[in-house]
């Protein structure tokens, strides 16, 4: 007999260049078999650009699924066996034209449990200096520079906000507080 949430099966159902749709049967509870349809992801990462004054870097993303623009700190996903850091460092360059040289781990967080097996990871990126950005066709990205709070107001008090970027602020927060 298996283990209660033990995985029986697993079946890819869409396979795409940016996630995974699954099936797995596995064991629940009582130790019958039940069905979990997720999302598959590699992970993510998220950068909080923040300058030397103390403003912070943010973007105003055209978002095509939501049919709005969301502020939002740079964000990129990861490909399997990504290293998170390096894609940070990357979306941070190709989203905002900014580099940093000072690099600091801020969390971990799971952004679509039950829905998805996705990891995002929080960074903190200091000592910017400015150049342009490369962004790819399917993105389109103004870069704002404001102060912390400003950034909070307007990330908090969107209609519908960018959840990797709130959480962002919480790691942030935490780690300005110590």
């Amino acid at each position: 007999m298996t283990r209660p949430f033990e995985r029986i099966s697993s079946k890819v159902l869409v396979d795409n260049p940016w996630h995974r749709y699954c099936h797995d049967r596995y064991a629940r509870r009582d130790g019958s078999p039940g069905d979990y349809y997720y999302v598959d992801m590699a992970g993510s990462s998220v950068v909080v650009p923040l300058l030397d004054n103390g403003d912070v870097v943010i973007l105003e993303v055209e978002r095509y699924l939501l049919g709005t623009k969301l502020w939002e700190f740079p964000i990129g996903g990861l490909e399997p066996g990504d290293d998170p850091l390096h894609v940070a460092q990357k979306e941070l360059a190709e989203e905002s034209g900014y580099r940093a040289n000072r690099w600091d781990a801020l969390g971990v967080f799971a952004p679509y449990k039950g829905v998805s097996n996705e990891h995002c990871h929080v960074f903190l990126a200091r000592e910017l200096e400015p150049g342009a950005q490369a962004l790819e066709l399917s993105e389109s990205i103004d870069v704002h520079v404001v102060s912390l709070d400003e950034a909070r107001r307007r990330m908090l008090g969107q209609a519908v906000g960018d959840g990797q970027s709130i959480a962002a602020f919480a790691y942030l927060d935490r780690f300005l507080a110590r």
